[in-house]
């Protein structure tokens, strides 16, 4: 065969090859690319969307009612669809054909943002309220169709996280939480409160309970009269050598910032060292009441009362009014004189949590006694299975020291127990919500709740997180089918374990303030003695580290930190006020950290050389010193005070006003 043939017999057969697989290879590098753009588009999209959610409520002082919440989570759909449009690809109503579902998980449920029938049937129609939600009437000879004028995007009702349980005569359903707080209603055991004991008595009835699960054995009350600056408590651990942590009234301080000019008692404008007028600021002593912070002025004469609220940036001060009785009543019993002469306000939130707490687990103890996982039920009374199963075990019994179950740790009955629920009311809703936007959808792609992996399972049952779910995009010769979950718990929905600080400060001044996570190694090296250097201020919720913004006009925003502490320059706030500094260690350097459950337990359990976990007694610091465990307990009885009163100050979860 001459050489010309066979040129020609190979260019035949492999040029078609080449260009078959150069095609190929060019589409799957389409592909990758399309599919990694994707990816960070999604990632900074819901990435924007929990900061945009952040940022509202940590500058709303109003976050935590049901109306504003909403807006700030509308807000925050807003922020996801204008990042994940605004490089101009696709327009907001091409991309919303992907977008099959957007997952807010909140204190006590989560909302759905994804597309719904926009209908109501004639029979149940009330024109104006209909015409006022913009939805459209349908009659028995309408045909729904999945025509625009019949669908909408938009949040779903609330979705509570709750399981019924049926065992017996008792019937009942329990809204779970990011927590331990618990609300339960339905049909349960009659029951009497006589003394400090729980006595059950025949018969069933419909109650209603709400509180904080914790194990009432640990509280011990030590003083609870009729003066609440005396009101103290010690919590303990039996498991531990751990000395009693003391919990008791305790005073706690802000930093605020207002839109007026500071004066002086001429009226003249007071300035900063550089010439520049000096915004109105100090620090102010405050409890919370009812879900609201109520601060303190010490220096207001001219008022009917020293008490005010924050509200638009200003002072709103309380009158001394009939409709504030009660309110003032609880203030005035908390204002203190000292031997000095000076007056400080005290809060009694932290005991009042364990206090409550204690009652509440009891109570709930005997209720529930023998109730387990096997008798969770669904509407129709059929068994739940749960992807992790805790068998015959007792959720809600908590003092039962054959059955360890502390809820505010990690991992025991009632958390496994919480998680599991939560996450089996996710899964549910999200399946029936993205598997209807098939009605919807024009597209040939079959929309579907993908498989999530554990880690981001441990996350939505635990965080304030945004799930996002993107599907159906074509990139290539396949579609794109993704999802994304970003968490932020610096927020006024949650209190969770990790997010209290602690401030140290230099012993008996001001200066040098600085705040750790509780379980930083570097905290645990200090001994706490009366020769120490430094001290424990206080415990905090680590959203009052957070930058407030402070907005004077449409162009001019201040800023200032609630725990900022002001240095003062010939008796005014200079304008170099020092902020308060992150432990270098733990805040910005984070490379070993005890955990929040070691601190609750009052045990630092590491691994020995056999790597086996053995509990430390004793660290040893920078100076070669051996620290006792006098460290650990000074850390732990600040933490856990902080803990209770951050938790108890919820607006949502202050569970004074049910019938325990």
């Amino acid at each position: 065969m001459k050489l010309q043939y066979i040129a020609v017999i190979f260019i035949i057969i492999i040029v078609p090859i080449v260009i078959i697989t150069t095609t190929y290879i060019n589409s799957q590098i389409t592909t990758i690319t399309l599919q990694n753009k994707y990816n960070t588009k999604l990632t900074d999209a819901t990435y924007d969307a929990i900061k945009a959610f952040r940022i509202n409520t940590v500058n709303n002082r109003y976050s935590s009612i049901s109306d504003s919440k909403i807006r700030d989570i509308e807000a925050a759909v807003s922020t996801f669809f204008n990042t994940l449009t605004s490089t101009g690809d696709l327009s907001k109503r091409d991309i919303d054909a992907y977008v099959p579902a957007l997952l807010f998980t909140l204190y006590d449920g989560y909302y759905i943002y994804s597309k719904y029938d926009n209908v109501v049937p004639k029979e149940n129609a009330d024109g104006d309220e209909i015409s006022n939600l913009n939805m459209k009437i349908i009659t028995d000879e309408t045909e729904l169709d999945t025509g625009d004028a019949y669908n909408t995007d938009g949040l779903k009702p609330y979705v509570f996280y709750s399981c019924r349980y049926k065992d017996g005569g008792s019937d009942f359903v329990v809204n779970y939480t990011l927590d331990n707080a618990i609300t339960i209603y339905g049909t349960l055991r009659n029951w009497e409160w006589a003394g400090n004991t729980c006595n059950l008595k025949s018969g069933y009835s419909y109650q209603t309970l709400s509180g904080y699960l914790i194990n009432p054995n640990y509280v011990e009350i030590i003083d609870n009269g009729a003066n609440p600056i005396n009101w103290k408590l010690k919590y303990k651990y039996t498991e531990s050598g751990t000395e009693a942590s003391l919990i008791k009234s305790e005073i706690l301080t802000e930093h605020l910032l207002f839109t007026n000019y500071l004066q002086d008692a001429s009226g003249n404008l007071i300035y900063d060292t550089s010439g520049n007028p000096i915004y109105d600021n100090g620090d102010y002593e405050y409890i919370v009441y009812n879900g609201q912070k109520i601060y303190y002025d010490k220096n207001e004469t001219t008022k009917p009362t020293p008490y005010f609220y924050y509200n638009n940036y200003g002072k709103s001060f309380i009158s001394n009014a009939e409709h504030n009785k009660d309110v003032l009543s609880y203030l005035n019993a908390r204002l203190s004189t000292e031997a000095d002469g000076s007056h400080h306000l005290y809060s009694t939130n932290a005991f009042e949590y364990y206090r409550d707490a204690k009652r509440f687990s009891e109570i709930i103890s005997k209720l529930t006694d023998g109730i387990s996982q096997k008798d969770a039920v669904d509407l129709q009374g059929n068994n739940i299975e749960f992807d992790v199963a805790t068998g015959d075990r007792d959720i809600f019994v908590t003092n039962d020291s054959s059955n360890p179950n502390d809820p505010l740790l990690s991992k025991s009955i009632f958390d496994e127990n919480r998680m599991q629920v939560i996450r089996n009311s996710i899964k549910t809703n999200l399946a029936v919500a993205i598997g209807n936007y098939n009605r919807y959808s024009t597209n040939s792609y079959q929309y579907s709740f993908p498989e999530l992996d554990e880690v981001d399972w441990g996350k939505i049952t635990n965080e304030v997180s945004v799930i996002s779910f993107l599907q159906g995009i074509p990139i290539g010769y396949k579609f794109y089918n993704s999802y994304c979950v970003i968490t932020n718990n610096d927020n006024e929905e949650v209190v969770k374990k990790d997010n209290i600080y602690i401030i140290t400060k230099d012993r008996g001044t001001e200066n040098n303030r600085e705040y750790h996570l509780p379980g930083c190694t570097h905290l645990m090296e200090c001994e706490f003695d009366d020769d120490s250097d430094i001290e424990i201020e206080r415990g905090y919720s680590s959203i009052d580290f957070l930058r407030q913004t402070v907005r004077i006009s449409e162009d001019n925003n201040i800023y200032f930190y609630p725990q900022t502490r002001v240095n003062m320059i010939g008796g005014h706030p200079s304008k170099d006020t020092k902020n308060i500094t992150a432990c270098y260690y733990c805040m910005v350097n984070a490379t070993n950290v005890y955990s929040a459950d070691d601190i609750i337990k009052g045990e630092i359990v590491e691994l020995n050389e056999q790597e086996q976990e053995e509990v430390m007694i004793s660290v040893v610091n920078d100076k070669g010193t051996t620290v006792e465990q006098k460290a650990l307990e000074k850390i732990r009885e600040y933490y856990l005070t902080a803990l209770g009163r951050e938790r108890f100050n919820l607006y949502q979860a202050n569970m004074s006003g049910f019938n325990t």
